[in-house]
């Protein structure tokens, strides 16, 4: 135990303690997580052609998806979801951040309610939670207004966004209406 002491000690003198802090600290972080989340988004299956994207706007704290949520708002193919009721949501079509959202149940910035909800087809969810694991299992905030909507759309693909902190290597508790995810991606925090 004295040698390894001796050995990080040593490391430090001669390297530097920054290097090994930034090392730690990343590790600590889950940051070894994150592969390229811009890059793994575009590449679900069905993005690239999908006439309109299923996504969430996140809480700080939460996936930080802004920069695709500004790419599909431009691209005229940006869904957001609003809450219509005590478990019930809509998805409606956003075309400018800014303009078209406000802040609505639980503080998250929703749809105004003047823009209809969107009644096309669904090809592409990316999915919010407050746990996920590597093998797709994911976990709301318990209100089920995900897993409802999504059971509507069983052919859609359903990836979970989430940060390094939210990734469990445990199984998690599911129930029978719980929807698993396709794919889980790992982003970064919205600071």
């Amino acid at each position: 135990m004295e040698s390894i002491i001796l050995v990080i000690a040593f490391l430090v003198v001669i390297f530097g303690s920054k290097p090994l802090f930034d090392s730690l600290h990343r590790k600590r972080e889950g940051e070894e997580l994150i592969g390229n989340p811009w890059e793994e988004i575009h590449a679900i299956p069905g993005y690239k052609d999908a006439r309109k994207v299923a996504a969430f706007y996140p809480l700080k704290g939460e996936p930080n998806i802004l920069p695709i949520l500004e790419q599909l708002a431009e691209e005229g193919r940006l869904l957001l979801p609003r809450c219509t009721g005590e478990t019930t949501m809509e998805f409606c079509h956003v075309q400018k951040l800014k303009r078209d959202l406000v802040e609505g149940r639980f503080g998250i910035m929703e749809p105004r309610g003047d823009i209809p909800a969107y009644d096309g087809e669904f090809t592409v969810f990316l999915v919010p939670g407050t746990r996920f694991n590597l093998t797709g299992e994911r976990c709301g905030h318990g209100k089920g207004y995900y897993d409802r909507f999504l059971a509507k759309h069983p052919d859609a693909y359903k990836a979970g966004i989430a940060t390094p902190g939210q990734i469990s290597v445990e199984p998690l508790a599911q129930k029978p209406t719980d929807i698993k995810m396709l794919q889980i991606i790992i982003c970064r925090a919205r600071p």
